[in-house]
């Protein structure tokens, strides 16, 4: 039976997916970034106004959800990157400090193990959680631009003040068509879901249309569950139900991509994502993905760190970053070793991009705007191609951490290029070496948990237990699914042998999805 490989790795490196209409969400994330920073320039505040970016990230965070839980989650996500612009300044006040009172150079290691902790935590939460991207991308560079404002000569106080105005800016920017159009993202959201699967009807040889066309239908569905418009007789509900059903009978019965995204496409309506404490206590099994990436990064985060310092270069915080990025995505080998790729290539880029622009005399409010347009390019490519997302990212954060300071531009790009070389060296050591046979764990781990709801749902007997069960089973398909693609990418030939009994467990949990919950289409 064939099982799935990974795309052409032209199309990893280079392709550029469409993902419908982004050009809202980046025009939100370069406003929420503008806003706060010019109203601080007009004020006075020109040399630390930019800080507000820190708690601006936030905005990105609320993209392709309903306006109903939108403010919710901008919330939450600005919350963590003010109170982690906070740790961040006070961890490297105390570096600061501690190395300009002649103490050694191994007092970075105090940033290096806080920003691996705090890495390490975000990405066990966005992984059990499955947010998907930008994930623990832009916690971990808040703490690390923040870390650097202390040596410039800002408080730890207005790092946290500047930020939270961004953050208060990021959930007012959000949450701006709230009003006047409520309905934007949902129809957003459907809008895609109905291009995508017209694009794989028009060529349906395509693995990867097929696939996108999956995703997209499901991310839509959970957005009108988040809009409670799921089970109402809803223009919108009867436009994706069309389109689901379009792309459920093309896809019925193919088989060349089993154990891909198009086996959890049936034509039933997924149900909402089970809670928040089922999906982190499910992610709490030591022998899951999500620890996994954990154990990775605990390992590379420090390692990271001490080469860099053992190199003599003076920011061991990029070469930890650069290695936190590439594995925080997930235990997928091939993927990561793609990434890896991105990084380097896109931290070149985005170095000659600073160097052009440390040739103009920018204004305090020009700079903003500088910042602005960088933050909406960093939207506009970062789940699209991690490699262009970095020819923004690379001058956002070296503006930001430099503050308008003059700086030796061909010292920094010698360093930062040294440090994302070492950075991207020791990810793909760890993500090749430490617990190299864990995807067979892991899709052991996932097909069991589906086996074991499975019986659990024949058991109840309560009907609001069997219901939040159906939730909870579909939940596992879906993670069983992710494991059987990064167990074929990674050892085919094993995966192989496991196939059958993987294939046969699918096929009974969605059987009992389709006879037992859920309407169908």
């Amino acid at each position: 039976m064939p099982i799935p490989a990974p795309a052409p790795a032209r199309s990893l490196l280079l392709g550029v997916p469409k993902q419908g209409r982004r050009w809202p969400g980046v025009v939100r994330a370069g406003v929420a970034v503008a806003l706060p920073a010019l109203a601080g320039v007009a004020l006075g505040h020109s040399a630390v106004a930019a800080i507000a970016t820190l708690g601006a990230f936030a905005v990105v965070y609320g993209e392709g959800r309903a306006y109903r839980v939108r403010w919710r989650v901008v919330s939450v996500a600005a919350a963590v990157m003010v109170l982690l612009a906070g740790v961040g300044a006070a961890v490297g006040a105390f570096v600061h400090d501690a190395t300009a009172a002649g103490g050694s150079a191994l007092w970075g290691m105090a940033l290096v193990l806080a920003m691996t902790v705090v890495v390490a935590v975000c990405a066990f939460v966005v992984d059990g959680l499955r947010l998907g991207a930008p994930g623990a991308f832009l916690p971990l560079l808040t703490v690390e631009i923040a870390s650097a404002l202390p040596a410039l000569g800002v408080a730890v106080t207005e790092v946290l003040a500047w930020s939270a105005v961004g953050a208060a800016s990021a959930l007012i920017v959000s949450m701006s068509g709230a009003v006047a159009r409520p309905r934007t993202p949902e129809r957003a959201a459907v809008g895609t879901a109905v291009a995508a699967v017209d694009a794989a009807l028009s060529d349906t040889s395509s693995p990867t249309s097929r696939r996108d066309a999956v995703r997209s239908l499901h991310a839509a569905w959970q957005c009108l569950h988040d809009a409670a418009l799921v089970g109402r007789d809803h223009p919108l509900t009867r436009t994706l139900r069309a389109a689901h059903l379009r792309c459920a009978s093309a896809v019925d019965g193919l088989d060349s991509d089993h154990a891909s995204d198009i086996d959890d496409l049936r034509p039933q309506v997924p149900l909402p994502r089970p809670s928040i404490r089922y999906r982190l206590a499910r992610a709490a099994h030591l022998r899951g993905r999500s620890w996994t990436i954990v154990a990775r990064l605990l390992v590379a985060g420090p390692a990271a760190g001490l080469l860099a310092l053992a190199f003599g270069v003076g920011r061991p915080d990029w070469a930890v970053i650069t290695a936190a990025m590439i594995l925080h995505q997930g235990p997928d080998r091939v993927l990561g070793t793609y990434r890896g790729l991105h990084r380097f290539f896109g931290t070149v880029l985005g170095l000659v991009l600073l160097a052009a622009l440390s040739t103009l005399d920018l204004t305090a409010a020009a700079l903003v705007l500088v910042l602005a347009v960088l933050m909406a390019g960093t939207e506009a490519f970062l789940v699209r191609n991690y490699g262009l997302a970095m020819v923004f990212i690379t001058p956002l954060a070296l503006v930001l951490g430099g503050l308008r300071t003059h700086v030796d531009l061909v010292a920094v790009s010698r360093d930062r290029l040294l440090e994302t070389a070492l950075g991207v060296a020791v990810a793909l050591a760890v993500l090749w070496t430490v617990l190299p046979g864990s995807y067979r764990r892991i899709l052991r781990d996932a097909d069991e948990q589906v086996a074991a709801t499975i019986g659990r749902i024949g058991d109840a007997r309560d009907p609001v237990a069997v219901a939040e069960l159906g939730r909870d089973l579909e939940f596992d398909l879906h993670s069983s699914t992710t494991a059987a693609i990064a167990a074929a990418h990674t050892d085919p030939a094993w995966t192989r042998t496991r196939w059958p009994e993987h294939h046969h467990l699918h096929e009974l949990g969605y059987r009992i999805l389709t006879r037992h919950f859920g309407p169908r289409l």
